[in-house]
């Protein structure tokens, strides 16, 4: 068995060469040994579901009934994972009265005895979540989760990454703006003006200027209301 940073870098070289993220998780999952592999890309900042962009190694079976079912409204993972900061292992979830049909069609259907997800938030806000799943439970499952936690993170990353240029090309659309920017975007888009903005995240008027004004140039809109609207059409915003 290949030593762990020889492993990661064997999983590194599958993201930086293979031409799409399906073939890539396909070959993480064969890599490390896992049941299944998913990726759910959140389009936008506002509402993680509209226009999902998902891989998975699930069977068609499976994702049939997860349709059909409309499990995407119960399913514990994907509403945890689009609210978490930090990965979690999917043992720990509580579930509820609703989640409790899919998760026994789920085990039917072999999704895996153990499951870890692992949220991302970049730098434009927006989310994704990378999950796997094993056969191996107990203490089996959690020394490898301690093991290779770390290296599924880093993937995890590098595959968010690899789906946006795979949507996008090497342009990203979304504009960079900070979470200030966006702040700021946001109550004005709720009718403040700079002065009750900075009252209410204690900041200078000034430096709520500042923060517009750059907004309004990433965003490359000549004035504050065309600056909202198109923030509000990329859903950075909501209104």
């Amino acid at each position: 068995m290949e030593d762990k940073p020889d492993l990661l870098k064997s999983a590194y070289t599958i993201v930086e060469d293979t031409e799409d993220v399906q073939s890539v998780i396909d070959q993480i999952r064969a890599l490390y040994g896992l049941h299944h592999c998913v990726f759910h890309l959140g389009q936008t900042q506002i509402d993680t579901l509209d226009r999902p962009f998902v891989k998975t190694t699930y069977p068609d079976s499976w994702i049939s009934r997860y349709l059909l079912k409309g499990y995407v409204n119960v399913d514990p993972v994907a509403k945890e994972g689009f609210l978490r900061m930090l990965p979690f292992e999917w043992q720990d979830l509580e579930i509820d009265e609703s989640a409790i049909e899919m998760m026994m069609d789920a085990a039917q259907h072999d999704v895996g005895r153990s499951g870890y997800s692992i949220p991302i938030i970049d730098r434009q806000a927006r989310r994704s979540l990378f999950s796997v799943t094993s056969n191996i439970a107990g203490e089996e499952w959690r020394e490898f989760i301690e093991e290779r936690g770390a290296d599924l993170q880093e993937i995890a990353h590098r595959v968010h990454r690899k789906a946006l240029a795979e949507i996008f090309g090497e342009i990203d659309p979304m504009p960079p703006l900070g979470p200030r920017e966006i702040e700021c975007l946001t109550w004005t888009a709720r009718g403040k003006d700079y002065a009750v903005i900075a009252e209410i995240l204690n900041l200078s008027g000034h430096t709520v200027r500042g923060y517009l004004k750059s907004a309004r140039f990433k965003l490359e809109c000549a004035t504050l209301p065309q600056a909202v609207a198109k923030a509000v059409s990329l859903k950075i915003i909501s209104p």
